[in-house]
């Protein structure tokens, strides 16, 4: 028997080793079926994932942003088929632009004009008159006394038409002409300069209020109205 045993494993050694694709279809089964164990323990776990209320099979409800758009959306069928997608509306363009907006009238851009206050008036007081000129203290007047050949002899009366006494100074001048001598009547004597063809006399004393003295004076080649005539400033009367 053992002779028997040896012989029948000797045999099948030598099969195995004389057909070696018994061992590769062997091995394919084997591969087979541990794939199909893979697959089976997959397919329970993703339908214990399924979320609760749907079943295998069941379509999968539509978003609200596919199902509220009327076109190019997919569509499905009330027994729950397979959905056909609809087809996608083309664009249509507009043939004719739209006229743009008509721009705002200068009068509703442009502010009001201001108004121009009304100018105010003015009343305008007359003018003051003028004050009257000062009256002066001492006043002179100028005349001619007598003439002779080559001269004359004229005089200026002096008067005090103030309240108070004053210093009197008399100013003469001729063109072309001199004053030879000059003296007072009824009043002390001054003194006589000369200064550039113009001729000062300066009184001896104040001539006291309403008082008046006589200046007379020889001339000699003059005219007998003279360039200039004046009592402390203010020009003589009579020329």
């Amino acid at each position: 028997m053992s002779g028997t045993g040896q012989g029948a494993r000797h045999r099948h050694g030598r099969a195995v080793a004389s057909s070696p694709w018994i061992v590769v279809f062997a091995g394919v089964v084997v591969m087979v079926v541990l794939l199909v164990i893979v697959l089976g323990t997959y397919r329970g776990r993703s339908d214990a994932e399924v979320p609760r209320g749907l079943e295998v099979g069941a379509p999968m409800p539509t978003p609200p942003w596919l199902s509220a758009s009327p076109t190019g959306s997919a569509s499905a069928d009330s027994t729950g088929g397979t959905r056909t997608p609809s087809s996608s509306p083309t664009p249509t363009l507009s043939s004719t632009p739209s006229a743009p907006a008509s721009p705002p009238s200068p009068s509703s851009v442009l502010p009001g004009s201001p108004s121009v206050p009304a100018s105010p008036r003015v009343s305008t007081a007359p003018p003051a008159p003028p004050a009257p000129p000062a009256q002066p203290e001492l006043t002179g007047r100028y005349r001619v006394t007598s003439t002779f050949s080559g001269g004359f002899i004229a005089e200026v009366q002096v008067s005090n038409v103030s309240g108070a006494g004053q210093e009197w100074h008399v100013r003469l001048g001729f063109s072309g002409g001199r004053v030879t001598t000059a003296w007072v009547m009824n009043a002390p004597q001054g003194r006589l300069r000369e200064n550039d063809d113009v001729y000062t006399y300066s009184g001896g004393a104040d001539l006291a209020p309403g008082q008046s003295a006589r200046l007379m004076f020889h001339v000699e080649r003059a005219e007998t109205r003279p360039a200039e005539c004046a009592v402390n400033g203010v020009t003589c009367g009579g020329l």
